[in-house]
Parts: C-alpha cells; structure tokens; sequence
C-alpha cells in the first residue's frame, strides 16, 4: 500500500513538474496530452523565467495590451470622474496682500519648481491676497510629514483643507 501511495505521488509531481516546465505528458496507454497552458506558462516558454508583475511589466516595455472595448471603457470612466472632486490637504507657503505681493509670489513659485519639481504648486490671487500652496496629499498625516520636511525653508507654512480633481 505504501509503495503505491509513493508511485502515485511520484506520478503526480512528474505531472506537476511537465506542466510548470511547459512539456508535454504522456496519457493513456502511450498517447500523448498537450498541457494546458497559461499566461504564466507562456510568458516561461518565450522568457525562460516565472515572470512577477513588474519583470512582465518591464518585458512588455510598460505597455498594456488591451481591446478597443476596454480601451474606450477607460475613457467613458476617465471622462465622468474628471468632474469629481475629493477632499485633501494642501499647504500654504506663502500668503500677503503687500505691495510686492505678486512678485513675491511669483519668485516663491519659481523657487519651490526648482527645489521641488514633482509636487504641484498653485498661485493664486483671492483678493486682496496672493497665495501659494503645495501638494494635493489625500491623507493629513502625508501632508504633515512633507510639510515638516519645508518648514525649514518656508517657515511660515500651514495646512490647507482643499478639494481638488481626482484625475
């Protein structure tokens, strides 16, 4: 008994073992199956490796394929949230109503792209005051790390309850 158990299991990991290997397995009596194969599988076959999201994401050059269907799902979807408006935080470097306000303004803007290229920044003028705020951050605790991280340099600087666009 226990040695049919062992050919059995033995039997099945060789069947396991073609099928991740992408072979084919030998059926009844001789004949031969082909495998099922899946994405994973013929992603090994062309590659040569189990690929993970980001090595296929990688390998497919950061490009999705996808069927016209889908691809004009996205835009009826990307089209009704583009009106949508969420809550979130923003922080506000720099706000005054002087003389020099707008050019203020305009070189604290200039300033921050430079130092800061990948956080949005938006100039306004609410008169009689000219504005300047950072970030679109959808939690307070990330806007409070960041906003520490630029009080050195913008000493002033305080939180902001906005909504802004999702997209």
């Amino acid at each position: 008994m226990k040695k049919a158990i062992l050919i059995l299991s033995l039997s099945v990991l060789a069947v396991l073992t073609a099928a991740a290997q992408n072979r084919e397995i030998p059926g009844p009596a001789g004949v031969v199956q082909d495998t099922l194969l899946t994405v994973a599988d013929t992603l090994q076959a062309d590659v040569g490796t189990y690929m993970d999201y980001d090595s296929l994401m990688t390998y497919l050059g950061d490009k999705v394929l996808q069927s016209d269907s889908l691809a004009k799902a996205m835009r009826i979807q990307l089209d009704k949230n583009r009106g949508r408006r969420t809550q979130g935080y923003r922080i506000r470097i720099y706000f005054d109503n002087s003389q020099n306000a707008r050019a203020v303004s305009e070189q604290i803007v200039d300033t921050f792209k430079v130092h800061y290229p990948e956080v949005p920044v938006f100039r306004i003028y609410d008169n009689p005051y000219f504005k300047v705020t950072v970030g679109e951050f959808r939690s307070r605790s990330d806007a409070m790390r960041f906003m520490e991280a630029i009080r050195k340099e913008y000493p002033t600087v305080f939180l902001v309850k906005e909504s802004f666009s999702t997209i």
